[in-house]
């Protein structure tokens, strides 16, 4: 009976707390409904697991409306005091009351949530929404809420690439690209100059999405190219990339990067100069081959693999190659060989020679490049043979070295297999 008084009067306690708890959010305005369900208990059913009860929250959300919108504001503004969070704490922990009451943070994403489904309908809460951009924890949720509100919502999104927080406008930055909006360019090349470097490289990346104005874009982003920053330059690389034969006057910058001494620099600025001009491109590279700089042949070679078949004029120039001093230089244009070469006549006895090579590596490499011609390198199978043997303990390079030579001699290769 004891027992039953204390779980009596913890009830009565509880209930006396529920109505403290719930006047940060209580009063004005007015909650709405929908099919006799309060927009709240709409709002818990955006975390179900269930499709149909997502879909079906979503509607009541959208036949709510902007009615909705005065009180997920508010939720927006949600401030918790320590007895509130105390008390919501108390309230999981116990069994006899079963009440959902939510901290300030769930209750801001709910709202959230709820905004991005009104979109067009939520633009009277935009400037409530902008305000959480600079929060690390809900900043996102509140760029794309934004970004749904729609045309309502842009000119927040643009203004917040030159606010003081630099998570405001890493989320603009990223949001903005979804968006689209040709009119957000001029503010994207002002962030190409942001100490932040998401904050620029989402700006970078968001730029591709406005082709039609690669006469503004192209000439900002060239003169970003020589920017100390390697990862930053590589997007922008790939970005000019994405504009094609207009962004040719990036072409002499992107060209003096191919040689960069960072791998994913040069291949990235590869592959726009090939987007941009792949005739100019691979004229400049069998040049490029007899550079007295070996990282500018080093990472020629390697990058003359990506044209494959259509790299056919660059054979004589990787041929001669194979005999560089550098032999790192010898090993890319023993790759871009195999890649690149149809016709085997000069380029199998070139590189049956290199399995003689003094480097290792070297020989290796070109052992597995002459399983790309088959049966045409059939003199190699003796030195290959013997180049497998000086590499068993490497797993990874006698899988290579086993699969070239079936590919040239299926009966050598299982004879050696039989050992």
């Amino acid at each position: 009976m004891k027992k039953l008084w204390l779980a009596v009067g913890l009830i009565a306690v509880l209930s006396v707390l529920v109505v403290i708890a719930w006047v940060p959010i209580a009063g004005s305005p007015r909650e709405p409904e929908y099919h006799g369900r309060k927009l709240t208990a709409w709002l818990d059913d955006l975390s179900a697991l269930s499709a149909l009860t997502l879909t079906n929250a979503a509607v009541a959300i959208q036949q709510m409306g902007s009615n909705a919108v005065p009180f997920l504001v508010q939720m927006l503004h949600a401030q918790d005091s320590p007895f509130r969070r105390r008390y919501i704490t108390l309230l999981g922990q116990q069994h006899w009351v079963n009440l959902h009451l939510h901290y300030d943070s769930v209750m801001r994403v709910q709202a959230l949530r709820a905004l991005a489904i009104l979109g067009p309908d939520a633009k009277a809460a935009v400037p409530d929404v902008a305000d959480l951009l600079k929060d690390t924890g809900d900043g996102t949720m509140a760029a794309y809420t934004l970004y749904r509100i729609g045309s309502n919502g842009i000119p927040a999104l643009q203004s917040a690439l030159t606010n003081s927080n630099v998570w405001t406008r890493r989320h603009a930055a990223m949001m903005l690209g979804a968006a689209g909006q040709p009119s957000s360019v001029s503010n994207l090349l002002a962030a190409l100059k942001d100490p932040d470097p998401f904050t620029r490289d989402g700006a970078v990346m968001t730029l591709r999405r406005f082709p039609e104005q690669a006469n503004v874009i192209v000439p900002a982003l060239a003169n970003c190219l020589d920017d100390p920053d390697d990862v930053f330059v590589s997007n922008i690389a790939r970005t000019l990339g994405t504009f094609g034969t207009n962004a040719r006057l990036a072409f002499p910058k992107l060209l003096k990067l191919v040689g960069s001494s960072k791998h994913h620099v040069g291949e990235a600025a590869t592959l726009a100069l090939m987007r941009i001009d792949s005739d100019g491109t691979l004229a400049a590279f069998t040049n490029y081959l007899e550079s007295p700089d070996v990282n500018v042949r080093r990472t020629t070679a390697r990058a003359l693999t990506n044209f494959q078949s259509e790299g056919e004029p660059a054979v004589p120039f990787l041929v001669k190659c194979l005999k560089d001093p550098d032999a790192e230089v010898r090993q890319n244009a023993a790759v871009a060989l195999r890649d690149i070469a149809e016709d085997p006549d000069v380029v199998v006895p070139a590189l049956i020679e290199n399995l003689s090579d003094t480097n290792g590596q070297v020989r290796v490499v070109s052992a597995i490049a002459l399983g790309s011609f088959g049966d045409r390198a059939k003199p190699a199978v003796p030195q290959i043979l013997k180049i497998i043997e000086e590499n068993t303990n490497d797993e990874l390079m006698a899988e290579g070295l086993y699969n070239a030579l079936s590919d040239i001699d299926p009966a050598a290769a299982a004879k050696l297999n039989g050992k």
